[in-house]
C-alpha cells in the first residue's frame, strides 16, 4: 500500500470513531440516577456509609446540572458518619456541615428525598456530636443516626 492509502484508511477510521463517540449516549444518560441514588439511599440507612459514598460519587461525577450539589451533600453526610466509625471526630463534624450546608440549597423534598427530615435528624447528630467532642458526654448515640426517607 502506498502511504497516501495507508493515511486515507487511518483518517476513514478515525473520522468514524470520532462520529460514533459523538452520537454515542454520555455516561450520564446511560446511567440510571434515580436507581444510584435508591442504592445509596439504601446502603446509608444500612449504616455502609463508604459504600453510600462510593455509589452516590459516580453518579455525582457525571452530573453537570444543578443537582450535583445535591449528591455532594449526601456523600458528604456519608463520609461523615464513616469518619464517626473511625473515631475521626473533627473530620465528621466537617463533613456534615459540609453536606448540610449543600443540602440547605434545596426544597424540603427534592429527587424523591425527604430533606425537611433528614436535616432535622442531622442537626441533633450535630449537637450530639458537638457535645462529645466538648467532653460532655462520652460517646456519640448512634440511635440518632438517620434514616433517609424516601418520598416517591
Amino acid at each position: 500500500r502506498t502511504r497516501v492509502a495507508t493515511w486515507r484508511s487511518l483518517l476513514q477510521k478515525t473520522q468514524f470513531l470520532t462520529v460514533r463517540s459523538i452520537n454515542a449516549p454520555s455516561p450520564s444518560d446511560r446511567m440510571n440516577k434515580k436507581a444510584e441514588l435508591r442504592k445509596g439511599i439504601e446502603e446509608f440507612n444500612r449504616g455502609d456509609y463508604f459504600e453510600c459514598h462510593e455509589t452516590l460519587e459516580d453518579v455525582w461525577m457525571l452530573e453537570a446540572g444543578e443537582d450535583k450539589r445535591f449528591y455532594q451533600g449526601l456523600i458528604q453526610l456519608s463520609v461523615g458518619f464513616f469518619h464517626l466509625l473511625n473515631r475521626n471526630l473533627r473530620g465528621a463534624a466537617s463533613q456534615w456541615e459540609k453536606g448540610m450546608a449543600k443540602l440547605f440549597d434545596y426544597d424540603d423534598e427534592h429527587l424523591g428525598v425527604n430533606l425537611k427530615t433528614l436535616r432535622a435528624k442531622m442537626r441533633r447528630c450535630q449537637e450530639m456530636l458537638e457535645a462529645v467532642r466538648k467532653g460532655r458526654r462520652a460517646e456519640f448515640d448512634w440511635s440518632l443516626a438517620p434514616q433517609i426517607i424516601i418520598t416517591e
